[in-house]
């Protein structure tokens, strides 16, 4: 009997032990569910709240910055001009149009065709004036087809000297030389220049008006020129630039006349020993662009810049043209050019006929209004 209790005591405290024990799993493992099921909740909220702060943190910083602006697409534009590689025109132009991209940030970008790559400078005027090309360096001579009034600046023997040339340009006439220039077709941004135009001959050296006369003297299609020489005596036949060379070599003419810089960089003076500084004509150069070109291309600040870049190579064109006469002069003696410097005061007197043939061809009002402008320099 008392095996028999002590067996089932045995047995119930085995059951017992064995249901304690389940019961302590089953909680251990609900605790553990509830442990884990909590740690999932707060990493998730802890991802959420990273997300959040990152986000946050994001936009905060977004805020800060300053804005930034896209790079502005950059202008490309044509200029052309009449001047060799070695002429102080085409080397300030070069500088220039370097200035202007550094200015710009590489906004507005100038491509130079020297040499009349593009066409002769008329048929360059008519296309700058259309908008085919962008920007010329342009003689006032060139549009006489469009603008007679313009031509007022060749007028021979208007001048003094350089100073007061560049006084009239620069100053007194720069309005009237803008709306001219501007009626036209062009928009004008500064002044180059050329210089003083100078005759070259092959038969005798050029002292006085007298030594002029019975000369044959190629000229360019400019009324202004052509009535000068024709005032002193001299026959004129109009020849294409590209062909004097030859025809001088050739002695189809006896002489021409152009710009001391001019007549050494075409070499004129291989087939002339004889050049006399007659001064007879001021030759202007102006830097002007096609008004579409000017006012939709570039903006206010773009045109500011060129404007200023503008003028600092025309200013520094003139002083390399002033430079440079003497020097070239010198270059053309030494290869065998007599060089004469005549006094221009009875050369000027000459100059009757060719006065009434510009007054006539400008009109009294234009002639009259500028006469005035020039004499107000001379102050």
């Amino acid at each position: 009997m008392q095996d028999f209790l002590r067996s089932r005591r045995g047995s119930a405290e085995r059951a017992l032990t064995t249901h304690l024990t389940v019961t302590q799993d089953a909680a251990f493992v609900q605790r553990r569910d509830r442990e884990d099921v909590m740690t999932s909740r707060q990493e998730t909220a802890s991802r959420g709240l990273t997300r959040r702060s990152a986000l946050g943190a994001t936009a905060a910083f977004a805020v800060t910055l300053p804005a930034i602006r896209p790079a502005r697409a950059a202008v490309e534009l044509r200029l052309t001009h009449p001047a060799d590689l070695s002429h102080p025109v085409h080397l300030e132009a070069e500088a220039m149009v370097k200035r202007i991209s550094e200015r710009t940030n590489g906004e507005v970008k100038i491509t130079i065709f020297p040499n009349n790559a593009l066409g002769s400078p008329v048929e360059a005027a008519q296309q700058t004036r259309l908008g085919a090309i962008d920007m010329m360096l342009l003689n006032p001579a060139n549009i006489e087809a469009l603008s007679k009034t313009i031509g007022v600046i060749n007028i021979p023997y208007q001048f003094d000297s350089y100073e007061h040339a560049h006084k009239t340009l620069d100053v007194t006439a720069r309005d009237w030389i803008s709306d001219q220039l501007k009626a036209a077709g062009f928009a004008w941004i500064a002044n180059f220049e050329w210089g003083f135009r100078a005759l070259t001959n092959s038969r005798r050296p050029i002292n006085q008006p007298a030594d002029v006369q019975g000369l044959k003297i190629r000229v360019p299609p400019e009324l202004a020129i052509k009535a000068a020489f024709e005032a002193l005596g001299a026959s004129t036949q109009t020849i294409a630039f590209q062909e004097v060379y030859l025809a001088l070599a050739n002695k189809v003419v006896d002489g021409q006349d152009n710009p001391v810089g001019t007549t050494f960089a075409a070499k004129f003076f291989e087939a002339q020993k004889h050049l006399a500084l007659t001064r007879h004509i001021y030759a202007s150069i102006m830097f002007c662009a096609n008004p579409r070109t000017w006012t939709t291309k570039l903006n206010e600040a773009q045109r500011k810049i060129v404007q200023e870049e503008g003028t600092t190579a025309g200013m520094a064109a003139r002083k390399g043209v002033r430079d440079n006469e003497e020097a070239n002069l010198a270059a053309m003696q030494k290869a065998g050019v007599e060089i004469t410097r005549p006094d221009v005061g009875p050369f000027r007197d000459k100059m009757g006929p060719a006065y009434d043939q510009l007054r006539k061809a400008l009109g009294e009002e234009t002639w009259a209004a500028w006469a005035k402008l020039v004499a107000s320099a001379r102050a």
